[in-house]
């Protein structure tokens, strides 16, 4: 499901295109799917997810659909809806751990020997 968060924010990204009706349709159905799924994912963590991705998935409803009529509402619209969805792939990757060398300990501690002791 990662790799659909990326699908989607690069159509999202090449929508600014004069393209047919079809593919905003299928933006439209892809985009919100992928927020549904956000959705169902981020109901009970983190609400700032939650709220924005509840927000993208009613601007992009195929069933009861936005119609803005504003070529250049939509493109800033879709700009910062590829920049959430890629924001949230960044944060679903694990972040690399860096490895600490181990260290030897190098203080040495004189042990007194046995046999080494004077008896009086």
């Amino acid at each position: 499901m990662k790799y659909l968060i990326i699908i989607a924010a690069i159509l999202c990204f090449i929508s600014i295109f004069e393209w047919p009706y079809g593919y905003y349709i299928f933006l439209r159905i892809l985009v919100s799917f992928m927020a549904l799924i956000i959705i169902v994912n981020e109901f009970r963590t983190r609400s700032f997810w939650l709220i924005a991705f509840i927000l993208i998935f009613i601007i992009f409803n195929p069933i009861f659909p936005v119609y803005l009529y504003l070529k250049p509402l939509w493109i800033i619209i879709d700009y910062i809806v590829g920049l959430l969805f890629l924001y949230y792939f960044y944060t679903l990757v694990p972040k690399k751990k860096n490895k600490v060398p181990e260290t030897i300990d190098t203080k040495h501690e004189e042990i007194s020997k046995t046999r080494d002791r004077i008896i009086k």
